[in-house]
């Protein structure tokens, strides 16, 4: 006998009334950071820390310089020469705004402008931190929720083969779609490298195979040791204490496979999580409330940190085509992800997406699958009425291994970095990224710095330098909204799809149990 308690969230009222608000706050938050994103930045010490990393800059590029004339390579010697020169040009040009900055201080102007910054950016700060704050209690009542209302261990894992293999099938058509566009497009011989450069954290990945970083993601790193890292992790509350989502999911897995198998001793320990589901999503339900001041503050808030508007527009120009790239396989991947949900369901699609709208909006603001997570099951359970059992599986799970956008962008980086250096891959080579990106895209969430970490896999697998990730970050932070405004709409989708197929397979069984 199993112990089997369907949990549905209690509804939750929703208006449009909340979602304009929410537009409006990004529109706000915008404008915000463009047009006073200058002052704020140059109050907050801005030009000062952008001459340091520039000086970084310079560093790097010498010592590339000076390798490539030990080498007998003129050619790129004389080009890294010429990117030297660019590079004082700009430290030149801080060094005035830095000037400036310590006039307006003395004379008293950047108060009020710091004391703006300090105010937005603790309004983004709190309501991120409230996200990140539900995330762990969430993601372990409803995966075990999820596991028990299923009542059969057979049916839990019928669940989840058909999961990863929607998110294997969606994630290998992200990177598709990646490489045929930049194959087409050819972005990368439009780019300007010369601000391009290598950060701590990449450069200390560098030398890990692909192997030794996918054991990494299960085992967690080898030197130093850390008991709390890995999908086995040995010590249960450090996981969560450090936010390894991917350890407490598996955790909760079989936790809930457990728990259903203690028929009536495992009815109260049920329970006790099904009610703690529903209070954790009326708890979100109350973080939403003052969603839009906090996406207001994230979003002014970063835009003030790289200068405002105007410096922001000098670093999009800079990698325009590789962000048109980008942006147009993440638009090609979510019409492919509402086709998808529009041929498995017969549903419509944009009703499904407009439902989705909170949910997307957080995405954005927040760049976090994870921060996202309160609100993407608000949204799927609540907004598009998706079974809690199917919704507290299939989303949490793909908030943590499900990263359609990331591998769609792995990819587009890994070509256009290649391009940038003159090297075209051959049709082997662009199979290898196709594996890698989308093997990176699944091990991500377990690793620091996700994105740019585990673009070093890709690049090794094909022969290319870590340096080439260098070119790409000065507009990754933008990107990185959009990648996981898709991420986190797969899943979405996903709960869609495989909701009607549950459905389909129990009505199935019903019908055999009966003819029987």
């Amino acid at each position: 006998m199993t112990a089997s308690i369907p949990s549905e969230s209690a509804p939750i009222k929703t208006t449009h009334l909340g979602l304009y608000l929410l537009l409006a706050a990004i529109v706000l938050g915008v404008l915000v950071g463009a047009y006073y994103g200058r002052p704020m930045w140059l109050a907050s010490g801005g030009p000062k820390a952008a001459l340091e990393k520039l000086a970084e800059i310079r560093k790097q590029k010498e010592a590339r310089q000076a390798d490539e004339k030990q080498a007998g390579k003129a050619a790129e010697a004389e080009h890294l020469q010429g990117q030297l020169t660019k590079i004082d040009a700009e430290i030149t040009r801080l060094q005035a705004l830095a000037k400036e900055a310590d006039r307006l201080e003395k004379d008293g102007v950047n108060a009020f402008p710091r004391a703006v910054f300090k105010l937005i950016a603790f309004a983004g700060d709190l309501f991120l931190r409230s996200l990140k704050l539900l995330v762990i209690p969430l993601v372990v009542t409803s995966m075990i929720c999820g596991v028990t209302s299923l009542g059969d261990i057979r049916k839990a894992g019928r669940l989840g083969t058909w999961t990863m293999i929607y998110f294997l099938a969606t994630t290998l058509l992200a990177v598709a779609i990646g490489l045929i566009l930049c194959v087409t497009i050819r972005p990368g011989k439009h780019a300007d490298d010369t601000f391009a450069h290598v950060t701590k954290t990449t450069a200390a990945k560098a030398d890990n195979s692909l192997l030794e970083t996918m054991l990494e993601v299960v085992r967690g790193p080898e030197k130093p040791s850390n008991p709390a890292e890995g999908m086995i992790p040995e010590n249960i509350f450090r996981a969560a204490a450090e936010m390894n989502v991917m350890g407490l999911i598996i955790f909760a897995l079989v936790f809930g496979a457990a728990l259903t198998t203690l028929g009536e001793k495992g009815k109260p320990a049920i329970m006790f999580f099904v009610a703690a589901n529903e209070a954790i999503m009326k708890m979100v339900h109350l973080v939403m409330l003052v969603a839009p001041v906090g996406i207001f503050g994230l979003l002014a808030a970063n835009i003030a940190k790289r200068g405002g508007g105007s410096e922001f527009q000098v670093e999009l120009a800079r990698l325009a085509w590789y962000a048109a790239t980008v942006l147009v396989g993440l638009v090609i991947q979510t019409a492919l992800l509402m086709l998808i949900y529009w041929l498995f369901t017969r549903k419509d699609p944009f009703t499904f997406t407009a439902n989705m709208m909170k949910a997307i909006v957080t995405a954005a603001s927040t760049s976090s699958s994870s921060a996202t997570l309160p609100v993407t099951m608000e949204c799927v359970e609540v907004n598009n009425k998706i079974s809690n059992r199917v919704a507290g599986f299939v989303v949490p799970l793909g908030a943590t291994v499900n990263m359609n956008g990331t591998a769609l962008y792995e990819a587009v980086a890994a070509v256009f970095i290649a391009q940038t250096l003159g090297i075209e891959l051959s049709f082997p080579q662009l199979l290898v990224v196709m594996l890698t990106a989308t093997l990176a895209a699944i091990g991500a969430a377990g690793i620091p710095e996700a994105g740019l970490v585990t673009m070093t896999i890709v690049l090794t697998a094909v022969g290319l330098p870590v340096e080439g990730i260098g070119t790409i970050l000065a507009i990754d932070w933008f990107l990185d909204r959009a990648r996981t405004t898709v991420n986190i709409y797969g899943d979405a989708i996903g709960a869609g799809v495989l909701d009607l197929h549950l459905r389909e397979d129990e009505q199935a069984d019903k019908t055999a149990n009966t003819s029987a």
